[in-house]
């Protein structure tokens, strides 16, 4: 399927066709960026991944989206397109600053719930602060996430203020770490299903480092291709331990007790 000069839905039959779970407890949108050739012409696309977690923590690829010129139709279209799949809920979209994606989505899953995403905001950061490796930044920007208690936070985030002080990296702050203290209103189990695990970092820096080393893609085929999860060992895995996967359970179900998790 595609809307030429608007956006495109990468032509992955084999996904597209794939039969999909009544409910994703989250969805992660990550966000990339390649080149993909077309004629002569070499474009600039974000590409996006939809990655959904399952009710027993398993994550799956959904869908594959070329984003290049954002319009509320094709998303629209594209989140009609996983309730045709089979989806029914979505209870978190964790998604970057997309405002037609979070529009639309809203208008398919209304009882859906936007969380900041982590790998939108490392990127931000990666540009300014000379600790490069994503073990040290992007490590301490999700501590700031995972805390026991919402005192525990405000002392790591004063902390963390204190390092990073400089006028960019205060307006880094300001910008993209402003809606932090907002999410302690949930659990700390809650918190974790959202922003603890380090899956979705792996994978995205795969991607990255992928086309770091491919020029551009011919075609979306090779796309997937790039992605298959026989490659990454990614998909149809949990980043949980039982025991933690059961308090996140417990805690979902006081949050939306009319849906089915067991």
């Amino acid at each position: 399927m595609q809307k030429e000069g608007i956006m495109e839905l990468l032509k992955l039959n084999e996904l597209t066709k794939k039969k999909l779970d009544e409910t994703y407890v989250v969805v992660y949108a990550i966000k990339n960026e390649i080149n993909i050739k077309k004629a002569d012409i070499i474009e600039k696309n974000d590409i996006y991944t939809l990655i959904g977690v399952d009710i027993k923590g398993n994550r799956h690829l959904l869908n594959i989206y070329a984003d290049r010129i954002t319009n509320n139709h094709f998303w629209l279209d594209a989140f009609e397109g996983l309730k045709s799949r089979g989806v029914k809920n979505i209870l978190f979209l964790s998604v970057d600053d997309n405002k037609n994606m979070k529009r639309t989505a809203k208008i398919a899953f209304p009882n859906i719930t936007f969380t900041d995403s982590l790998t939108s905001i490392y990127p931000k950061f990666y540009k300014y602060i000379s600790e490069r490796s994503s073990k040290n930044i992007a490590g301490k920007i999700k501590n700031l996430y995972v805390q026991k208690t919402l005192e525990d936070y405000k002392k790591v985030f004063k902390v963390f203020t204190e390092k990073y002080n400089n006028v960019i990296h205060q307006h880094l702050i300001k910008k993209y770490l402003n809606n932090v203290e907002n999410t302690y209103k949930y659990s700390q189990n809650i918190r974790n299903l959202l922003f603890k695990h380090s899956a979705n970092i792996q994978y995205y820096d795969k991607i990255r480092l992928t086309f770091d080393n491919t020029k551009y893609i011919n075609s979306f085929d090779d796309l997937y291709e790039k992605l298959d999860d026989n490659k990454y060992k990614y998909f149809g895995y949990t980043s949980f331990q039982k025991k933690e996967w059961t308090l996140i359970l417990n805690d979902l179900i006081q949050i939306y007790p009319d849906i089915e998790f067991v």
